[in-house]
Protein backbone atom coordinates (compact mmCIF):
# COMPACT_ATOMS: atom_id res chain seq x y z
CA UNK A 1 0.00 0.00 0.00
CA UNK A 2 2.86 2.36 0.84
CA UNK A 3 4.49 1.77 -2.57
CA UNK A 4 1.21 2.52 -4.32
CA UNK A 5 0.76 5.69 -2.26
CA UNK A 6 4.33 6.82 -3.01
CA UNK A 7 3.83 6.14 -6.71
CA UNK A 8 0.58 8.10 -6.71
CA UNK A 9 2.28 10.96 -4.88
CA UNK A 10 5.12 11.03 -7.43
CA UNK A 11 2.64 11.04 -10.31
CA UNK A 12 0.56 13.86 -8.83
CA UNK A 13 3.57 15.99 -7.90
CA UNK A 14 5.53 15.48 -11.14
CA UNK A 15 3.07 15.25 -14.03
CA UNK A 16 1.44 18.69 -13.50
CA UNK A 17 4.84 20.41 -13.52
CA UNK A 18 5.73 18.59 -16.74
CA UNK A 19 2.49 19.16 -18.66
CA UNK A 20 0.90 22.38 -17.40
CA UNK A 21 2.12 25.52 -19.22
CA UNK A 22 4.58 27.18 -19.33
CA UNK A 23 6.56 23.91 -19.00
CA UNK A 24 4.07 21.98 -21.12
CA UNK A 25 4.64 24.33 -24.06
CA UNK A 26 8.23 23.12 -24.30
CA UNK A 27 6.85 19.72 -25.31
CA UNK A 28 4.80 21.42 -28.03
CA UNK A 29 7.93 23.14 -29.30
CA UNK A 30 9.65 19.78 -29.59
CA UNK A 31 6.60 18.27 -31.26
CA UNK A 32 6.56 21.15 -33.74
CA UNK A 33 10.22 20.58 -34.61
CA UNK A 34 9.54 16.89 -35.24
CA UNK A 35 6.43 17.62 -37.33
CA UNK A 36 8.40 20.13 -39.45
CA UNK A 37 10.36 17.26 -41.02
CA UNK A 38 7.26 15.98 -42.80
CA UNK A 39 4.75 18.83 -42.68
CA UNK A 40 6.75 22.01 -42.58
CA UNK A 41 3.86 24.50 -42.49
CA UNK A 42 2.08 22.70 -39.65
CA UNK A 43 5.33 22.29 -37.72
CA UNK A 44 6.23 25.97 -38.11
CA UNK A 45 2.74 26.94 -36.91
CA UNK A 46 3.05 24.76 -33.79
CA UNK A 47 6.50 26.15 -33.01
CA UNK A 48 5.42 29.76 -33.57
CA UNK A 49 2.30 29.51 -31.39
CA UNK A 50 4.22 27.73 -28.63
CA UNK A 51 6.98 30.35 -28.70
CA UNK A 52 4.51 33.25 -28.53
CA UNK A 53 2.64 31.66 -25.63
CA UNK A 54 5.90 30.91 -23.82
CA UNK A 55 6.92 34.54 -24.14
CA UNK A 56 3.53 35.86 -23.02
CA UNK A 57 3.38 33.58 -19.97
CA UNK A 58 6.87 34.67 -18.96
CA UNK A 59 5.86 38.36 -18.65
CA UNK A 60 4.74 39.88 -15.33
CA UNK A 61 1.74 41.43 -17.09
CA UNK A 62 0.24 38.12 -18.27
CA UNK A 63 1.27 36.21 -15.14
CA UNK A 64 -0.35 38.88 -12.97
CA UNK A 65 -3.52 38.92 -15.05
CA UNK A 66 -3.89 35.16 -14.79
CA UNK A 67 -3.35 35.16 -11.03
CA UNK A 68 -5.74 38.04 -10.36
CA UNK A 69 -8.39 36.48 -12.59
CA UNK A 70 -8.72 33.68 -10.05
CA UNK A 71 -10.01 36.10 -7.43
CA UNK A 72 -12.94 36.97 -9.68
CA UNK A 73 -13.66 33.24 -10.01
CA UNK A 74 -14.04 32.76 -6.25
CA UNK A 75 -17.46 31.22 -5.62
CA UNK A 76 -19.53 32.60 -2.74
CA UNK A 77 -19.06 30.57 0.40
CA UNK A 78 -22.33 29.54 2.13
CA UNK A 79 -22.97 30.93 5.59
CA UNK A 80 -20.76 28.88 7.89
CA UNK A 81 -22.10 30.24 11.13
CA UNK A 82 -19.62 30.76 13.96
CA UNK A 83 -16.34 29.00 13.04
CA UNK A 84 -14.77 26.84 15.71
CA UNK A 85 -11.26 26.44 14.27
CA UNK A 86 -8.75 27.78 11.77
CA UNK A 87 -7.48 25.52 8.98
CA UNK A 88 -4.16 26.37 7.32
CA UNK A 89 -3.78 24.60 4.00
CA UNK A 90 -0.30 23.19 3.52
CA UNK A 91 1.66 24.68 0.67
CA UNK A 92 5.03 23.35 -0.41
CA UNK A 93 7.96 21.65 1.23
CA UNK A 94 11.56 21.52 0.08
CA UNK A 95 14.01 18.70 0.51
CA UNK A 96 17.42 19.61 1.89
CA UNK A 97 20.81 17.86 1.61
CA UNK A 98 21.16 18.12 5.39
CA UNK A 99 21.08 14.66 6.95
CA UNK A 100 19.55 16.04 10.15
CA UNK A 101 16.97 18.31 8.51
CA UNK A 102 15.48 16.31 5.65
CA UNK A 103 12.95 18.93 4.58
CA UNK A 104 11.68 22.39 5.41
CA UNK A 105 8.60 24.48 4.55
CA UNK A 106 8.73 26.10 1.11
CA UNK A 107 7.95 29.77 0.32
CA UNK A 108 4.21 29.20 -0.16
CA UNK A 109 3.97 27.48 3.22
CA UNK A 110 5.91 30.31 4.87
CA UNK A 111 3.57 32.93 3.40
CA UNK A 112 0.51 31.03 4.61
CA UNK A 113 1.95 30.69 8.10
CA UNK A 114 2.75 34.40 8.29
CA UNK A 115 -0.74 35.36 7.14
CA UNK A 116 -2.39 32.77 9.37
CA UNK A 117 -0.53 34.06 12.43
CA UNK A 118 -2.43 37.36 12.11
CA UNK A 119 -5.77 35.54 11.82
CA UNK A 120 -5.01 33.22 14.76
CA UNK A 121 -4.01 36.08 17.06
CA UNK A 122 -7.17 37.97 16.14
CA UNK A 123 -9.66 35.10 16.33
CA UNK A 124 -7.99 33.06 19.09
CA UNK A 125 -9.28 29.76 17.69
CA UNK A 126 -7.52 26.36 17.68
CA UNK A 127 -5.48 25.60 14.57
CA UNK A 128 -5.41 22.64 12.20
CA UNK A 129 -2.65 22.41 9.58
CA UNK A 130 -3.12 19.98 6.71
CA UNK A 131 -0.53 18.65 4.28
CA UNK A 132 0.98 15.28 3.36
CA UNK A 133 4.55 14.15 2.85
CA UNK A 134 7.06 16.17 0.86
CA UNK A 135 8.16 12.90 -0.73
CA UNK A 136 8.87 9.23 0.05
CA UNK A 137 10.75 8.95 3.32
CA UNK A 138 10.21 12.66 4.02
CA UNK A 139 8.19 14.33 6.79
CA UNK A 140 4.71 15.73 6.21
CA UNK A 141 4.22 19.36 5.24
CA UNK A 142 1.78 19.71 8.15
CA UNK A 143 4.48 18.65 10.61
CA UNK A 144 7.05 21.02 9.12
CA UNK A 145 4.62 23.93 9.20
CA UNK A 146 3.36 23.15 12.71
CA UNK A 147 6.86 23.09 14.14
CA UNK A 148 7.75 26.39 12.49
CA UNK A 149 4.44 27.95 13.57
CA UNK A 150 5.37 27.21 17.17
CA UNK A 151 9.05 28.15 16.92
CA UNK A 152 8.78 31.30 14.77
CA UNK A 153 5.37 32.66 15.77
CA UNK A 154 4.98 31.14 19.25
CA UNK A 155 1.56 29.79 18.29
CA UNK A 156 0.34 26.25 19.05
CA UNK A 157 -1.22 23.82 16.57
CA UNK A 158 -4.06 21.70 17.93
CA UNK A 159 -4.29 19.22 15.03
CA UNK A 160 -1.93 18.01 12.31
CA UNK A 161 -3.53 16.33 9.30
CA UNK A 162 -0.67 14.54 7.53
CA UNK A 163 -2.39 12.29 4.94
CA UNK A 164 -3.59 14.79 2.32
CA UNK A 165 -1.73 14.97 -0.99
CA UNK A 166 -4.02 17.51 -2.69
CA UNK A 167 -6.68 20.12 -1.97
CA UNK A 168 -9.52 17.59 -2.20
CA UNK A 169 -7.92 15.50 0.51
CA UNK A 170 -7.03 18.62 2.53
CA UNK A 171 -10.74 19.40 2.71
CA UNK A 172 -11.97 15.84 3.27
CA UNK A 173 -9.51 14.86 5.98
CA UNK A 174 -9.62 18.24 7.76
CA UNK A 175 -13.40 18.06 7.87
CA UNK A 176 -13.19 14.55 9.31
CA UNK A 177 -10.78 15.63 12.07
CA UNK A 178 -12.83 18.67 13.05
CA UNK A 179 -16.17 16.85 12.99
CA UNK A 180 -14.74 14.26 15.36
CA UNK A 181 -13.72 17.15 17.63
CA UNK A 182 -17.28 18.50 17.55
CA UNK A 183 -16.50 21.46 15.29
CA UNK A 184 -18.89 22.14 12.41
CA UNK A 185 -17.20 24.98 10.52
CA UNK A 186 -13.83 26.70 10.25
CA UNK A 187 -11.87 29.62 8.86
CA UNK A 188 -9.61 28.52 5.98
CA UNK A 189 -6.32 30.28 5.28
CA UNK A 190 -4.60 29.98 1.91
CA UNK A 191 -3.47 32.17 -0.98
CA UNK A 192 -6.11 34.22 -2.77
CA UNK A 193 -5.37 32.42 -6.05
CA UNK A 194 -5.84 29.04 -4.36
CA UNK A 195 -8.98 29.96 -2.44
CA UNK A 196 -11.54 29.33 -5.25
CA UNK A 197 -10.44 25.70 -5.55
CA UNK A 198 -10.30 25.34 -1.76
CA UNK A 199 -13.87 26.61 -1.43
CA UNK A 200 -15.11 24.09 -3.99
CA UNK A 201 -13.19 21.29 -2.26
CA UNK A 202 -14.76 22.05 1.12
CA UNK A 203 -18.20 22.44 -0.46
CA UNK A 204 -17.87 19.00 -2.02
CA UNK A 205 -16.68 17.66 1.34
CA UNK A 206 -19.85 19.10 2.90
CA UNK A 207 -17.95 21.24 5.40
CA UNK A 208 -18.84 24.97 5.70
CA UNK A 209 -15.92 27.42 5.82
CA UNK A 210 -15.14 31.12 6.12
CA UNK A 211 -12.47 32.05 3.51
CA UNK A 212 -9.43 34.05 4.67
CA UNK A 213 -7.47 34.58 1.42
CA UNK A 214 -3.92 35.94 1.50
CA UNK A 215 -1.72 37.93 -0.88
CA UNK A 216 -4.13 39.25 -3.47
CA UNK A 217 -2.42 40.12 -6.77
CA UNK A 218 -2.88 42.90 -9.31
CA UNK A 219 -1.91 43.17 -12.97
CA UNK A 220 -1.42 46.88 -13.61
CA UNK A 221 1.45 47.77 -15.94
CA UNK A 222 3.87 49.72 -13.77
CA UNK A 223 6.88 49.74 -16.09
CA UNK A 224 8.01 48.55 -19.50
CA UNK A 225 9.75 45.70 -17.70
CA UNK A 226 6.30 44.19 -17.03
CA UNK A 227 6.23 43.29 -20.73
CA UNK A 228 9.63 41.58 -20.58
CA UNK A 229 10.29 37.97 -19.49
CA UNK A 230 10.93 37.30 -15.81
CA UNK A 231 11.28 34.05 -13.89
CA UNK A 232 8.71 35.09 -11.27
CA UNK A 233 6.11 35.49 -14.02
CA UNK A 234 6.64 31.88 -15.13
CA UNK A 235 5.86 30.78 -11.57
CA UNK A 236 2.70 32.90 -11.42
CA UNK A 237 1.54 31.64 -14.80
CA UNK A 238 2.08 28.03 -13.75
CA UNK A 239 0.15 28.41 -10.49
CA UNK A 240 -2.68 30.27 -12.23
CA UNK A 241 -3.09 27.74 -15.05
CA UNK A 242 -2.78 24.86 -12.60
CA UNK A 243 -5.59 26.41 -10.53
CA UNK A 244 -7.81 27.06 -13.55
CA UNK A 245 -7.44 23.44 -14.67
CA UNK A 246 -8.21 22.32 -11.12
CA UNK A 247 -11.28 24.56 -10.94
CA UNK A 248 -12.70 23.06 -14.10
CA UNK A 249 -12.07 19.55 -12.78
CA UNK A 250 -13.62 20.35 -9.38
CA UNK A 251 -16.71 21.87 -10.97
CA UNK A 252 -17.14 18.57 -12.80
CA UNK A 253 -17.06 16.81 -9.44
CA UNK A 254 -13.41 15.66 -9.37
CA UNK A 255 -13.33 15.83 -5.58
CA UNK A 256 -16.31 13.53 -5.31
CA UNK A 257 -14.63 11.09 -7.70
CA UNK A 258 -11.49 10.74 -5.57
CA UNK A 259 -11.92 8.03 -2.97
CA UNK A 260 -10.24 8.50 0.43
CA UNK A 261 -6.98 6.62 0.87
CA UNK A 262 -6.32 4.29 3.75
CA UNK A 263 -4.51 6.02 6.66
Amino acid sequence: MSLLHDAAHFFRSTVPFSLVPPSGLIWWLLIGLVVMRRRRRLGVTIVAISAVLLYALSTPLVGGMLISSLEAAQPPAPDAGEPGAIIILGGDGERTPDQLVKAEPGPLSLQRLAGAAIVVREKKLPVLITGGKVGPGQPAVADLMAELFKDAFDLPVQWRETRADNTCENARYSAQVLREAGIGSAIVVTHAWHMPRAILAFQQAGFPIVPAPLHADTHEVRAISDLLPHTSAWVRSFYALHEWIGLVAYRWGACRAVAPTTP
